[in-house]
């Protein structure tokens, strides 16, 4: 087969990334979930799910509209999960009273390895959601996360603001998202 002159003088690479590109312009113009980094690249919805929490109580990330959420992919046999864990701790107790929440996807085989870890290490489980490893993948791949330890930060307006590791999830992260606090000074408030 005879190739033309301009496939013959063109790097085979630069056709490859020619197709790259176009094939994630389709992906974005059909609405496929994409995963990106950081907050660099535009908002994307964060889609909804339902699964129960440990405590057997059903929980939808729509339930959260209005809040901060922080949703973590973990495990408790995933030694980066576990050490991101006190620190996204952490953020959520600081922010809370400002609308901060945090879901913990459980990517483990089974709820009582979950529950043994978080209790033995006193953290809540009623924001802890299993329904089966299954479950969890299907919610992994409902946003295009490839892998645990995996944090993304949702803003009280269901957009997806962080998307990375967890460890990278800071108060400057998520203070762009938080609502303002408005303080009154009591000698100016006209109820005191």
């Amino acid at each position: 087969m005879r190739r033309s002159i301009r496939e013959a003088t063109e790097p085979r690479w630069t056709r490859t990334a020619a197709w790259v590109a176009v094939l994630a312009m389709a992906a974005v113009a059909i609405g496929a979930p994409l995963a990106f980094a950081d907050t660099d690249e535009l908002p994307v919805r964060a889609p909804d799910f339902t699964l129960p929490n440990l405590d057997g109580t059903e929980i939808s990330l729509a339930d959260y509209l209005g809040s901060v959420v922080i949703l973590d992919f973990w495990a408790s046999w995933c030694a980066p999960c576990t050490r991101a864990l006190p620190n996204i701790h952490l953020l959520e107790e600081t922010y809370a009273d400002r609308g901060v929440v945090l879901l913990l996807l459980c990517f483990d085989k089974n709820e009582e390895d979950a529950r043994a870890y978080l209790v033995e290490n006193e953290y809540a489980t009623d924001n802890v959601l299993w329904g089966s490893l299954k479950d969890a993948r299907a919610v992994r791949d409902l946003f295009g996360v490839n892998s645990v330890t995996h944090t993304l930060v949702i803003g009280p307006d269901g957009y997806i603001r962080y998307s990375g590791h967890p460890e990278k999830v800071t108060a400057e992260v998520l203070e762009p998202w938080l609502p303002v606090e408005v303080v009154v000074d009591p000698s100016e408030d006209p109820n005191v």
